[in-house]
């Protein structure tokens, strides 16, 4: 069962007794009852927010896990001053897999030099 169900049940009850408080007089009761019953409103409605709140950061979790790279991955060799990468033919920016472990695309500028499409850093023959 799972909290908004808990809660939801919570509520039922006290609705319950309210119906029977009807026949006591006392108004402490009463009073403590109708607090009840606010709480547990208050209570569901929070509920509901952090159900909500979870599914996002869930999401949000998947999607990093799929976009980061794995811990053991290395570069395994250089080609115009980029590097390379086991099963990709891409050629990547060293700059910014040294310092921040992200895989950056280059792109050609001309025949001898690459350009970086996140730091701007210039590749290639000198």
């Amino acid at each position: 069962m799972d909290i908004i169900t808990t809660i939801g049940t919570s509520i039922t009850l006290a609705k319950r007794l309210r119906e029977i408080s009807k026949n006591i007089e006392d108004a402490e009761f009463k009073n403590v009852l109708a607090d009840l019953s606010s709480e547990l409103a208050d209570l569901k409605l929070e509920a509901a927010t952090l159900k909500e709140q979870i599914a996002v950061l869930q999401e949000e979790n998947a999607l990093l896990k799929k976009t980061t790279q794995p811990p053991d991955e290395k570069p395994v060799g250089r080609k115009w001053g980029c590097y390379q990468f086991q099963g990709d033919d891409g050629l990547y920016c060293p700059a910014c897999w040294d310092s921040k472990r992200k895989k950056s695309s280059t792109t050609r500028v001309d025949a001898r030099f690459r350009l970086c499409s996140v730091c701007q850093a210039p590749l290639g023959a000198g």
